[in-house]
């Protein structure tokens, strides 16, 4: 029983890994209240969550009809915590989990 919760353990730690991600991330995607605005962060091809709020910053500069009512960024993809090899992102990069859901 011991060896398998190591097993586990160790399976759980390596999927973990940066070196992983290209294969194994799930591609989050984003859009603002009226779908006017959508990003999509893709694994492994460098589309990160910060690039994201910088583009939906200049979304918002170009586009002030858009800043005022709900100017909030939506996550359009599931929190699917059954996912063991993305907990280093749920942990670490935990921002965009915390982003309001909206179906697509």
């Amino acid at each position: 029983m011991k060896k398998t919760f190591i097993i586990i353990g160790v399976i759980i730690l390596v999927s973990n890994l940066p070196l992983w991600d290209f294969f194994l991330q799930e591609n989050y995607t984003y859009s603002n209240a009226d779908g006017s605005f959508t990003y999509s962060e893709e694994a492994g091809k460098g589309f990160s969550f910060t690039a994201c709020l910088m583009t939906y910053g200049g979304f918002l500069c170009r586009h002030p009809e858009k800043d005022r009512g709900d100017n909030n960024l939506y996550r359009t993809f599931t929190i699917r915590p059954w996912r063991f090899w993305e907990w280093r992102e749920m942990i670490f990069h935990s921002e965009r989990f915390r982003l309001p859901y909206k179906a697509p």
